[in-house]
């Protein structure tokens, strides 16, 4: 992995966009208006102004959106899930060249291309960016815009009576109750006392608002980070594609000043380290409690063990016995066959089992980051043998001074009363880490006419297919086996990289470990002090009593914060209580 460039200046426009649609009585959703806005300009269309014709409507959507902004990135919030599906036929109609990014099965970018493949418009999923619902990240960072509350299961018998509804605010059932209160409804109730409620119009003032709102928190949100990082925020597709470019400007610079390098691991050492990377223990040990609990929380878990050193440089797989590791400092990751305590209470070590994370009793094999095996030995486990070892460099500042300066700017912007860089400065904190375990992928996705589906280039299978009409999306998994046969080991390596995942696996995997070492050092303390623990998930546990107040910080990372007392809990299983 090398630094990123510097780019404190955006330079391009920001653009918001975003569909309305009516719940059709068969459940299916009829795109009835779109939206955008660039600060500027503020755009509305509603299907009345195009014969009710959806497809109509958005083909003049998308092509002034391009046409009157180009070389911007539009975000539609939750474009992925919704907006995409919706808009995607019109939008291929256009005469242009189109590149989709996928992740999970959602599309979260697509790339406008014209002539020669000049870039002329990226559309963005807000929501990857910022996670969280519109109405609440509004209020986080203090857009002017507020979102307002909208009836959208309103129906009145088919589409054109609906759009030409005029009359009474409509009743409260026909909102979500999640978004809107009784008393917000009581509230435009008496606004609309005395006039007319019109779906189209209020329609309108709803989309138009979502599309500022959307718009100002992104400016906020952007400006924001550049004020403290020097990174192009349009380029980054997600929180830990910004949190991963950050330490990429900013720390991997200074590990490369000690000496040390990161590796992308996700085409060699990946499918071998990757049983290590588990989440947090989510465990129930007694299932009722009755009487007097405390329910604590570990503050800013991830980000504490991060602070942690990290597995660096080129891994070397190593001869290693089991006295070698007992009396020597190896680092790094090791494929074991261990011995759990007879008596062992909590689980300290855990491995993946048909899908499941598990603390196994008796005698387990797996692979395990070097520091949690010896915490694990340290209070019971046995290392019984060890089949495979892989070596790292310890970097000490792999993550430390970033972390300690978001951590710092989240505390002065607390207490300063900046809602916004506090906000800033800890979603980046619990979304650095992410980046590096990402799952390597093999595959890419194409928008291909589907005339030409036939033509495919064998070294591409297709694996999936969503019909747009005359072109499809398809995903494409490469044929490692066919390119070594036909063009080598070399085009197979080149393709590889091509993919571009660049990811660390064993990093990811020492940061949960790490974690899991903390939260399992304040469950071995409750025991030590004869409290009995009742219930824990992965930055949190409850006791039957209290722990010392030397261990409590609402503001220290990796101290603890008292979340509830509790007169009776019931723990029925895993997050559920």
């Amino acid at each position: 992995l090398t630094p990123t460039k510097k780019s404190p200046n955006l330079t391009s426009k920001i653009v918001a966009a975003d569909l309305e649609a009516l719940i059709l009585p068969n459940g299916n959703n009829k795109v009835y208006m779109a939206s955008w806005y660039n600060g500027e300009i503020a755009k509305v269309y509603d299907i009345t102004q195009y014969g009710n014709n959806t497809n109509t409507m958005l083909v003049f959507f998308w092509q002034e959106l391009i046409n009157q902004n180009n070389g911007s990135t539009v975000y539609f919030h939750n474009f992925g899930g919704y907006d995409a599906i919706l808009s995607l036929p019109a939008l291929l109609e256009l005469p242009f060249t189109f590149s989709p990014v996928m992740k999970d099965g959602e599309i979260i970018s697509i790339k406008v291309l014209g002539r020669k493949n000049k870039l002329i418009l990226e559309i963005k999923d807000s929501i990857r960016i910022l996670p969280g619902a519109l109405a609440k990240l509004a209020k986080d960072w203090g857009a002017e815009t507020q979102k307002d509350h909208f009836p959208h299961y309103f129906w009145k018998d088919c589409v054109e009576n609906t759009l030409r509804y005029i009359g009474p605010i409509p009743a409260y059932t026909y909102f979500e109750p999640k978004r809107t209160s009784p008393k917000d409804y009581k509230e435009m109730v008496k606004i609309f006392e005395n006039r007319y409620w019109s779906f189209l119009e209020v329609s309108k003032t709803y989309i138009l608002g979502d599309v500022k709102a959307t718009y100002q928190i992104l400016t906020k949100y952007f400006e924001t980070l550049i004020s403290k990082f020097p990174i192009d925020p349009l380029a980054v597709y997600s929180a830990p594609s910004a949190a991963f470019r950050i330490w990429r400007t900013t720390q991997l610079p200074l590990l490369n000043q000690d000496g040390l390098k990161v590796y992308d691991l996700s085409h060699n050492l990946d499918s071998e380290l990757r049983s290590s990377y588990c989440g947090g223990i989510v465990d129930v040990y007694r299932p009722h409690l009755v009487g007097e609990g405390y329910y604590y929380d570990v503050n800013s878990l991830y980000p504490t063990a991060m602070c942690k050193p990290m597995p660096v440089g080129m891994p070397t797989l190593e001869e290693l016995t089991v006295n070698q590791f007992l009396e020597g400092n190896f680092y790094g990751f090791i494929e074991a066959l261990i011995e759990a305590p007879a008596n062992e209470y909590i689980g300290l070590l855990p491995i993946k089992y048909q899908g499941k994370l598990i603390c196994p009793g008796g005698t387990f094999k797996g692979i395990f980051f070097s520091e949690e095996l010896r915490f694990a030995l340290n209070n019971g486990y046995q290392l019984l043998g060890i089949t495979k070892a892989y070596s790292f460099k310890r970097g000490t500042n792999t993550f430390l001074q970033l972390i300690t300066q978001l951590n710092e700017m989240k505390i002065t912007a607390q207490l300063n009363k900046q809602p916004t860089i506090r906000n800033l400065a800890k979603l980046l904190m619990n979304s650095m880490y992410g980046r590096f375990g990402m799952h390597p992928s093999l595959t890419k996705h194409q928008f291909i006419d589907n005339d030409c589906l036939e033509t495919l280039n064998s070294q591409w299978q297709m694996e999936a297919q969503i019909d747009f009409g005359n072109i499809s999306l398809v995903t494409l998994l490469l044929n490692q086996e066919w390119i070594l046969k036909n063009k080598g080991k070399a085009e197979l390596i080149k393709d590889l990289n091509e993919l571009g995942n660049k990811t660390n696996v064993a990093i990811a995997s020492a940061v949960t470990a790490h974690s899991r070492m903390i939260i399992n050092q304040y469950k071995l303390l409750a025991l030590s002090l004869g409290l009995e623990l009742y219930y824990s998930d992965t930055d949190s546990l409850v006791l039957n009593g209290p722990l010392p107040s030397k261990y409590l910080d609402s503001a220290s990372l990796g101290k603890l914060k008292l979340e509830h007392k509790i007169k009776e809990g019931i723990f029925v299983m895993p997050k559920v209580y």
